[in-house]
């Protein structure tokens, strides 16, 4: 019994702990970072807003440069060729409405649309007559606009991007503005650059304070990785927004052997070993995979746009990853796995879990510890 005592093991390996605390501290803090500066995804009624909105100054810019005394257009664009631009903004916004609806999170849709948003505001300026467009006030409204929804990456770009467009038009029309310059115009200027400055600065903090608390909110502490209230909010999105032609993975993992590192080497050890696989997992998955601490020793991954054998292809890696770690550490550690698809076994992640579930625990009792076991159709079963 003494030749098998893990004392040796626990007193050897304490300074390899105090480096994982150390590594796991730095992995933690780079969690947070990146999930601070991901791009938030606003939510379905949000997009519908800003598209409604922009449907509004589409409108707005039609009966300005149609309706009133004489043509609002001039020089760099006729009355038709302005009415081509809006009418072709129009059945952009159309579009690009009806993307959103099939898929909330697309980044490039957000920066394209965001372009054609300031290119449509540009052409609106140099066909205006007025010097003084109220194409400028515009900008603004599509630097706050996205910067509200899409985060700081965004919102830094619809400034740049703002403050680009507006200099190519003071450009393209100097001569105009040195006609009709005067300290007012000039002071109105600099308040608006001062404004847009400053609602970015505002914009930034509060978007910071805001992801902290999103991530403590949706994170596990010891892991990193989403907790089980999150994942199944994030599950729901997606299997809502899911295209019927599109299948998604869904693995459930146990960790065997948890119990016993607990009992052997203490609670201490236990927390190291779930944050070790958390960031082994965390590493294998892809931006738009779900993984998930689902409660103790059990983990749940959602592989879109994978079937049944992507998910063992996954399921075979970590599998390997966690035996390599488990020999490396000398702490005896498995995975048994449950494997499953929607639409095969459901349409929501906790009809699918359920089929996983029975599989895997079905698998262990088939196979013992460290099996993987596919979940059967409904034919199947």
């Amino acid at each position: 019994m003494n030749s098998t005592s893990p004392q040796p093991q626990k007193n050897t390996d304490v300074p390899n702990r105090r480096r994982s605390s150390d590594r796991r501290g730095r992995t933690d803090r780079r969690r947070a970072k990146c999930a601070l500066e991901s791009p938030r995804i606003p939510s379905w009624e949000e997009q519908r807003a800003q598209h409604i909105t922009r449907g509004v100054f589409c409108i707005m810019a039609l009966l300005y440069f149609n309706i009133g005394e004489g043509p609002r257009a001039d020089g760099w664009f006729s009355i038709s060729g302005i009415n081509v631009i809006f009418l072709c903004y129009g059945v952009f916004i159309s579009v690009t409405l009806m993307a959103a609806r099939r898929r909330l999170h697309s980044p490039l849709r957000w920066r394209i649309a965001m372009w054609v948003d300031l290119s449509s505001i540009s052409c609106a300026i140099l066909a205006d007559t007025l010097v003084l467009s109220p194409g400028f006030l515009v900008f603004l409204m599509v630097i706050l606009g996205n910067g509200m929804r899409y985060g700081m990456r965004v919102f830094a770009e619809a400034v740049i991007g703002s403050f680009a467009c507006a200099l190519l038009a003071l450009g393209l029309r100097l001569s105009e503005y040195l006609d009709v310059l005067s300290v007012g115009t000039a002071f109105s200027s600099l308040f608006f650059i001062i404004f847009v400055l400053y609602s970015y600065s505002l914009m930034s903090r509060l978007e910071s304070r805001k992801r902290r608390l999103e991530n403590e909110r949706n994170r596990d502490e010891l892991t990193g990785l989403l907790n089980r209230r999150a994942l199944f909010e994030r599950a729901a999105h997606f299997f809502d927004n899911r295209s019927s032609r599109q299948t998604a993975a869904v693995l459930f993992f146990d960790l065997d052997g948890f119990k016993e590192v607990n009992d052997t080497h203490g609670h201490h050890t236990g927390d190291r070993v779930l944050s070790e696989i958390g960031g082994i997992m965390s590493r294998i998955v892809r931006d738009s995979d779900l993984v998930a601490r689902y409660g103790g020793d059990e983990f749940v991954m959602v592989l879109s746009n994978a079937d049944i054998d992507a998910g063992r292809a996954v399921a075979q890696r970590l599998q390997q990853k966690v035996q390599e770690w488990s020999a490396q550490n000398k702490i005896g550690l498995s995975l048994s796995i449950g494997i499953g698809q929607t639409p095969g076994h459901g349409n929501d992640l906790n009809t699918i879990i359920q089929h996983v579930d029975q599989a895997m625990y079905q698998g262990r009792n088939d196979i013992g510890r460290g099996g993987i076991r596919l979940a059967p159709l409904a034919a199947e079963s």
